[in-house]
């Protein structure tokens, strides 16, 4: 208990710092090759929906990443559409010991979803170190993470696309 809770500390020190270093950095995309995914997979949340985003938005299946977070998952398989972490993907000093997931925050997409809508130290801490250049997300989640806040909920998929590729034709990524 008292080990878990160094851990959340660590983690929350780790976003802080993270957090600060994001708001000095400018990064420009100008087109939309790569997408990352980062949901709440202790949610249902259907691939599926995520794959016809990709898709909607012109990204080909293989430069689609989507990496999940299940809470309270003891023993983690990564499927053929998903990769998955844990709390055990942590260490004590919240540095990241999942290669996947260390792969994951290292790669440099042009955009990074954040689709979840509750905040969790560990989606927090993945989103916030991630290199992507562009961050979306919901407005329910800690608002310096993302750069484009989407008023939808998770539940309404449809409205989420609609909205994400209205603001990225705007912005002339798409």
């Amino acid at each position: 208990m008292i080990l878990k809770g160094l851990k959340r500390n660590a983690l929350k020190k780790s976003i802080e710092s993270h957090l600060k270093k994001r708001s000095t950095e400018q990064k420009d995309v100008t087109t939309l090759k790569t997408l990352a995914v980062l949901l709440d997979a202790s949610k249902a949340i259907n691939i599926l929906s995520v794959v016809k985003l990709a898709n909607e938005l012109g990204v080909k299946s293989d430069k689609l990443k989507v990496v999940g977070y299940k809470e309270d998952q003891k023993e983690l398989e990564d499927d053929k559409d998903a990769a998955y972490y844990n709390d055990k993907s942590f260490g004590m000093n919240g540095a990241v010991k999942s290669g996947s997931l260390n792969e994951f925050i290292n790669e440099d997409f042009d955009v990074l979803i954040n689709f979840y809508d509750e905040d969790k130290l560990e989606l927090n801490y993945v989103a916030v170190a991630s290199k992507a250049k562009l961050k979306v997300g919901f407005a329910e989640v800690d608002n310096r993470i993302n750069d484009l806040i989407i008023g939808s909920t998770t539940n309404d998929t449809n409205l989420f696309i609609a909205e994400l590729k209205k603001y990225l034709k705007i912005l002339q990524i798409i």
